[in-house]
């Protein structure tokens, strides 16, 4: 917002309480004059009421009067019209006084020319019924005479005979025009409408004349007339909002009900002009302001607050040597912020060239670090051949000595042997796999397969370590199939208890079982260890965290388990969650998509008994000549190469003797997949398989040539066992 605008701003808000103050006083003074117009509106209408109770009062007397009369009570009908007629001279046309006997008939009328047109019975009237029935004084309702064409109401008293009895009713039919001049020599306020209505809710007299008497008065009006007391209300009639002043048939006149109506624009009409008029006062003394204020802030604010957004701005863009121009400014307090602003640029240049440099410096460093980062993990990723190339010919040593030596000290030897490659084994491929997976060189193979075939298979493997160190070793047996890989998945479950059994002590129990839910199956491992306090269990997933070996003892891994784990379920979707409490254990959760296939293909576990020839191509002497012999050992003839070109001119032979081609990927001139090619050119039906070091190799091969198997080094005896297979169509279990 702009120091102009901000100026405007503060003066409206200088004049908002003096705005707030009138508009407050405008209302009050709007309700009060709206509560007077209230209160004109029912004195009037009750001065009316008044009015109309005086006339009411008059005729009952003159009935009470007739009634008492000698002539009228014995029903002398010549003496009773000489009466009448006589009271009738007195009081013109303003009312016709008749009188008639119990039965309705009558007899005696103050206008006999009417009486004479025939025999008037009035025993259904209502006026004459009432008078009967409550021996008093009654006010009847709207009614329109026959004989002098008008409308009228009646006023009826009973005539009582020697026994007290009622013998008659006496009764006045009093004119409504006359009643309406009567009240009309009141004059009603300026504006006001005059409604009188009978117990019906029927207009007897409206002034000024609306449209005459007779009919029913406004819906409105009429719910005001049957209240219990007098009042005023503010009403919308016809679309026009009116005041009504009123008095109901139960507050007003025997009978009657009074209803005044002003207009409502009328009446407040003085006082909306007077608001106006100071409304517009207000608001020419708040332009005047504004307008004094635009222009002081124009001359005096704006050309200077103008250089500084300039200089701003170009600051903003980055151009530090511009400068405000305020030396000159007539205003001291402007050139004092000018030359403060000029001078912070100048330091802000020297800071920023300053800044650019340590900047530049920081972004070698990182690009540095980041490149020797790199480098580190391609170069773990590409030397994985070369690092698991002796630790496959030290695993297949090992198995060969196992088989030779099954009994006697040599076998405890070569025990401890095994168990020390094995510990090296699984901290090369932990290193190996965390290199691997920073690369993103390793990309999931998804199957469908029975869960339970790799559950059992950890069984089994874990089983005698976790009896060895005294603790129960559960697993739940299962009926799911799973899509997954089951090679990650397998490496993610056996770091998981792997980890539980370490860090379990004698005496507890480690625990796997399986739930499912939402089309997802859940796997479980459970320990009774130390448990893992809150604030430490994001640290056990970090690389080379170990919370239970502070000594770094190497027997108990290098810490990559868990950080492996971490991994592998983003790389293959699969959340792993931790809930965990100090003192009550651990339990991991793993969630894995369900099958889609009912059937699936379980995973074998058991090493058969092969026969055949296998042509075996490995460039490392030691690796060809110790996987020569294991497959021997299993009762396979087996031919060796050492290279890719003796490999081709074997295969050229006719006709092909071999039953399987087993290839190492990384080979001096050409690569082993051209070997396994050549091979399954020659033979369609020939068991293959491609073994490598590289997570990359692996990747590349399963997805452009599926047809073909591939193995990892280290290659475990079992999974080179899996892959040979095929040979033999009713295998026969056999020990590794």
């Amino acid at each position: 917002m702009k120091l102009r605008t901000r100026l405007v701003v503060l003066v409206l808000a200088a004049l908002a309480p003096v705005m707030v103050v009138e508009t407050v006083e405008q209302i009050d003074q709007f309700k009060r004059q709206e509560e007077a117009a209230f209160q004109e509106a029912q004195r009037q209408a009750e001065l009316v009421a008044g009015q109309l109770e005086q006339l009411t009062g008059g005729y009952r007397e003159l009935l009470v009067a007739i009634a008492a009369n000698p002539f009228v009570k014995n029903k002398d009908k010549q003496a009773c019209a000489e009466y009448v007629e006589a009271l009738q001279q007195q009081f013109q046309a303003a009312f016709t006084i008749g009188v008639a006997d119990g039965d309705g008939d009558l007899y005696c009328l103050g206008m006999p020319y009417l009486y004479q047109k025939g025999q008037i019975d009035i025993g259904d009237r209502w006026y004459f019924t009432q008078a009967i029935r409550t021996k008093d004084f009654v006010v009847g309702e709207y009614a329109f005479a026959r004989g002098p064409g008008s409308p009228v109401i009646h006023y009826s008293y009973p005539v009582k005979g020697a026994s007290s009895e009622v013998a008659g009713v006496v009764f006045a039919s009093v004119s409504l025009k006359w009643m309406a001049g009567k009240l009309a020599e009141n004059p009603l306020p300026a504006g006001a409408r005059l409604i009188v209505a009978d117990r019906r809710g029927t207009a007897m007299v409206e002034q000024p004349d609306m449209g005459g008497s007779g009919h029913l008065v406004a819906r409105e009006v009429r719910a005001l007339l049957s209240r219990s007391g007098p009042g005023a209300t503010a009403l919308r009639i016809g679309g026009e909002e009116r005041i009504v002043g009123y008095v109901p048939v139960t507050s007003g006149p025997t009978g009657m009900s009074v209803a005044l109506v002003f207009d409502r624009d009328k009446v407040l009409y003085s006082v909306r002009q007077q608001a106006l008029r100071r409304a517009a006062t207000v608001l020419g003394a708040m332009f005047f302001a504004l307008l004094l204020a635009w222009f002081i802030a124009r001359g005096g604010l704006h050309r200077p607050l103008a250089r500084l957004e300039r200089a701003a701005m170009r600051w903003g863009e980055g151009d530090l040597e511009a400068r405000t121009e305020l030396a000159n400014s007539k205003d001291s307090e402007f050139r004092q912020l000018g030359s403060t602003l000029d001078q912070m640029a100048a330091n802000l240049a020297l800071r920023q060239q300053e800044l650019s440099m340590a900047t530049e410096e920081m972004r070698r460093s990182r690009d540095d670090a980041m490149r020797a980062s790199l480098s580190k993990t391609h170069f773990l990723a590409a030397a994985s051949h070369d690092l698991r190339q002796p630790l496959q010919a030290m695993t297949l040593n090992i198995a060969l000595l196992a088989a030779r030596y099954p009994d006697g000290g040599e076998a405890s030897t070569v025990e401890r042997l095994r168990r020390s490659v094995l510990n090296l084994s699984t901290l090369l491929n932990a290193l190996l796999d965390v290199s691997q997976l920073d690369a993103g060189l390793i990309e999931p193979n998804y199957v469908e397969f029975e869960l339970q075939t790799l559950l059992q298979s950890l069984l089994e493997e874990f089983f005698v370590g976790a009896q060895q160190k005294g603790l129960r070793f559960i697993v739940e047996p299962t009926r799911v199939g799973v899509r997954s890989d089951s090679a990650l998945l397998g490496r993610m479950l056996r770091n998981l208890v792997s980890n539980a059994i370490k860090y379990t002590p004698s005496g507890g129990s480690v625990r796997v079982w399986t739930e499912v839910h939402d089309e997802r199956v859940l796997i479980f491992v459970q320990d009774t260890g130390d448990g893992i306090a809150e604030d430490k269990q994001e640290e056990v997933f970090e690389e080379f965290r170990q919370l239970g070996n502070p000594q770094r003892n190497p027997a108990l891994g290098l810490g990559l388990g868990l950080s492996i784990v971490r991994r592998m379920s983003l790389l293959l979707d699969h959340p792993v969650t931790l809930k965990s409490a100090a003192g009550e254990g651990t339990i991991f959760t793993v969630s894995v998509p369900m099958a889609d296939t009912p059937e699936l293909i379980p995973i074998p576990r058991e090493l058969p008994t092969f026969s055949g020839r296998v042509l075996l191509i490995e460039d490392d002497p030691l690796v060809g000549d110790t996987t020569a012999e294991l497959l021997r050992s299993w009762g396979m003839q087996v031919d060796v190469e050492l290279d890719a070109e003796a490999a081709f001119a074997r295969l050229s032979e006719q006709p092909f003797p071999w039953d399987a081609v087993l290839a190492d990927y990384r080979l001096p001139s050409s690569t082993g997949l051209d070997v396994i090619l050549q091979a399954r050119a020659a033979r369609a039906d020939v068991v293959t398989v491609v073994i490598t070091g590289d997570a990359a190799d692996v990747r590349a091969i399963r997805l452009d040539h599926p047809e073909v198997d591939v193995l990892q080094k280290p290659v475990a005896v079992e999974a080179l066992a899996q892959a040979l297979m095929k040979l033999s169509e009713k295998p026969r279990t056999a020990s590794a």
